[in-house]
């Protein structure tokens, strides 16, 4: 069985999840939060991303900055998704897709 396959396998089922929804890319933070309610130990912020960076079946799609902050919200999906980045008033996009 290959290293962390059961905590990778549930951030999947996270995806199905919102994918119900309509939802095909999440924030970091719907992510975790789902996560961390949805199993009995959670998840760590550095090991979830480090796994979103890490395993091909997830792709970030783009990064959003709060204006006049360093504040940063990273968005993902299962797979590759067609979505163009739409920020809410006071976030810009900070990079995009090439």
């Amino acid at each position: 069985m290959a290293k962390f396959a059961r905590v990778v396998g549930k951030i999947e089922e996270c995806f199905q999840t919102f994918a119900e929804d309509g939802l095909e890319v999440l924030s970091f933070q719907q992510i975790r939060d789902w996560y961390n309610d949805n199993t009995t130990n959670g998840i760590t912020s550095a090991r979830l991303i480090n796994l979103l960076r890490k395993r091909p079946q997830f792709v970030w799609q783009h990064t959003e900055r709060r204006v006049g902050s360093n504040e940063t919200v990273s968005y993902w999906s299962l797979g590759d998704a067609a979505v163009l980045p739409n920020p809410s008033d006071g976030w810009v996009v900070v990079e995009t897709r090439q």
